[in-house]
């Protein structure tokens, strides 16, 4: 079984620092430091993504079946997916949702009418 890391242990292997340089590509956490000066595009490309998820990155670089072998070298585990992803509202009202004390439901928080807009 492969080594499970949590999204926050990626995050903080940045490449910054003097720290490693872990990166995401579909689901796998793959360390990239020993990588970063023999890139074809680049440290500095790999550093970007450094402790983030680089799948999209990953795909639209257009990357051979040779590059996609070799990143299994670099490969020392798997995002825990059992562990409950954060996710941020993209709104101040999606923030702002209360629960309705008789039903249980939640409610859309009231608009307030201060006459602020913030859409």
């Amino acid at each position: 079984m492969s080594q499970l890391y949590e999204l926050s242990e990626v995050e903080q292997q940045n490449g910054k620092n003097g720290k490693p340089c872990w990166l995401i590509i579909k689901g796998n956490v793959y360390d990239v430091t020993k990588f970063l000066a023999e890139h074809p595009g680049g440290g500095d490309v790999l550093l970007e993504y450094g402790g983030k998820d680089a799948t999209k990155a990953f795909k639209q670089a257009g990357h051979s079946s040779d590059a996609e072998k070799e990143l299994k070298n670099y490969k020392i585990g798997e995002i825990n997916s059992a562990a409950p992803i954060q996710v941020q509202p993209t709104s101040i009202t999606a923030a702002k949702v209360t629960e309705n004390t008789i039903s249980g439901d939640p409610e859309p928080a009231k608009k307030s009418s201060s006459g602020f807009c913030c859409c």
